[in-house]
């Protein structure tokens, strides 16, 4: 019966400790230490959340730069009042020899042209990259500034401002921050 109590009264306390102190403590950590990241670095403009870093968001008009194709529904439109409903994470799930994933793709070089890159037609595995290749980017300079009625080098110069270096993979953008910068185009 005492190694009974003993054993209970261990549980009771690893319960309030690793249950309530621990999370407790990481979480005021986090907020005290990283608050921009642990409250999900969220984007502000005139002092209203417009979106996260970390989330990508649908774009379609031809003004702005598109971002990676999701599975996932957004829940968000184009006049920036954002992440009201945020998206939840997955991804398609789709082989590349399943038939709906070919028919995407090939519906989408039909629309948009026959030279895309990888990451305009595929989506990421979680469904919610804001990045996008250079390269993406750089493909989509001339519909925006069309779009815009600007030059096109002030648009490469918005992606060259917001370009980061990525040792594993190629140099990519963040969608959100670049859209921001061409809104604030004169």
């Amino acid at each position: 019966m005492q190694m009974i109590r003993k054993s209970f009264g261990l549980v009771f306390i690893m319960f309030i400790l690793c249950g309530f102190i621990y999370p407790l403590i990481v979480t005021a950590a986090g907020q005290v230490i990283f608050s921009h990241q642990s409250n999900g670095s969220l984007v502000k403009q005139d002092g209203k959340v417009i979106g996260s870093k970390l989330i990508g968001q649908q774009w379609t008009s031809p003004k702005y730069f598109h971002g990676r194709p999701s599975a996932v529904n957004y829940n968000m439109n184009e006049q920036q009042v954002l992440y009201n409903n945020g998206p939840t994470s997955g991804g398609s799930n789709f082989a590349n020899s399943n038939p709906a994933l070919k028919q995407r793709v090939k519906d989408m070089i039909q629309h948009d042209g026959k030279h895309l890159t990888n990451d305009a037609v595929t989506a990421s595995g979680s469904g919610l990259d804001p990045d996008i290749t250079v390269e993406n980017a750089k493909q989509q300079v001339a519909r925006i500034a069309k779009a815009r009625g600007i030059k096109k080098s002030e648009i490469s110069h918005i992606i060259q401002q917001h370009k980061q270096f990525s040792p594993m993979t190629q140099d990519y953008v963040n969608v959100l921050k670049m859209n921001i910068a061409l809104d604030h185009l004169k």
